[in-house]
């Protein structure tokens, strides 16, 4: 009776639907990796649940920003391609390299040390990046940066983009010392990274939601890994400790019970007389045999609850 008081008095304490909803989340990725046979097709399910109550916890606005987190200046992921450059310096028109992105915030130009196998790479000169930004707000802004710097093979030169766009357009023009001195070059954007503000009273949820994705993102998902994750994940939940202490003792007090058994002094002394008559008959004639069933039947019979 206790137990059940304490374990009723944890699950009241539980008022916040945000975090009953991720605890419920939770124990459903545990069932998931308990019971797929292949976790490999439930990745993408596991992912879709983490992620939405990241976007709960977080608070998403209108314009696609978030109350408890913020776009920083380092690097999420990147948006890259690589191009021959053919122009010489100074042409009037040179190479120019678009690529778009969401969330950008530096374009990066890096040359590889080889175009090929074989064939050594030259160094590449930037002029300009052309960008077109679109902010959070709608509103798009030109910014045209001027850069006039060389890339040596193996080498890179990074531009810093005056905000974090919404959405992006760049274009950097790029060309070659000579005709005969071809280069290639990689060129990226590099996108921002959502960072979670440690201020939120969701920070400590939110930090074990991002550590069970690193698990599932993982190119080997490992069943046992994602299982403790997952488990400890629950437990540092407000209340579910305690909860998971009050069911243990539960189930420590149901074992101390009898479960279909007779205790010693259990039976009552009419019972125990009947029992000795019928273990009686039982060992006489063939009548005294068919009496003893015929008291047995009687005396279950009693002993039954009645409806």
């Amino acid at each position: 009776m206790l137990t059940a008081l304490i374990l009723s008095a944890v699950v009241a304490g539980i008022a916040d639907p945000k975090v009953d909803q991720v605890a419920s989340d939770f124990r459903a990725l545990s069932r998931i990796a308990s019971l797929a046979n292949n976790l490999n097709d439930s990745r993408q399910v596991m992912l879709a649940i983490v992620d939405n109550d990241l976007e709960n916890l977080r608070e998403r606005r209108p314009d696609e920003t978030y109350r408890w987190a913020s776009l920083q200046r380092e690097e999420a992921s990147r948006v890259k391609d690589q191009k021959s450059i053919e122009r010489v310096s100074s042409e009037k028109e040179l190479r120019e390299v678009t690529l778009t992105a969401p969330n950008a915030y530096r374009l990066e130009v890096s040359v590889p040390t080889k175009q090929s196998l074989i064939s050594k790479n030259n160094r590449v000169y930037i002029r300009n990046v052309l960008v077109d930004s679109t902010g959070f707000d709608g509103k798009i802004t030109h910014h045209e940066i001027p850069v006039d710097a060389w890339v040596n093979p193996g080498d890179a030169n990074g531009v810093a983009l005056p905000e974090i766009g919404k959405s992006v357009r760049a274009t950097v023009e790029l060309g070659v010392e000579s005709g005969d001195k071809r280069a290639v070059a990689d060129v990226a954007l590099l996108q921002a990274k959502l960072v979670d503000d440690p201020a939120s009273p969701y920070f400590p949820v939110v930090q074990r939601l991002l550590k069970t994705r690193e698990v599932l993102t993982q190119k080997d998902l490992n069943r046992g890994l994602l299982k403790t994750t997952v488990d400890e994940a629950l437990l540092s939940l407000p209340g579910e400790m305690e909860k998971r202490t009050a069911e243990q003792t539960a189930a420590v007090e149901r074992r101390r019970l009898p479960s279909g058994t007779i205790g010693a002094g259990d039976a009552s002394p009419d019972v125990l007389s009947a029992l000795q008559e019928i273990s009686r008959l039982l060992g006489g004639n063939l009548q005294d045999q068919t009496d003893a069933r015929t008291r047995l039947q009687a005396l279950l019979t009693s002993l039954q609850p009645k409806s």
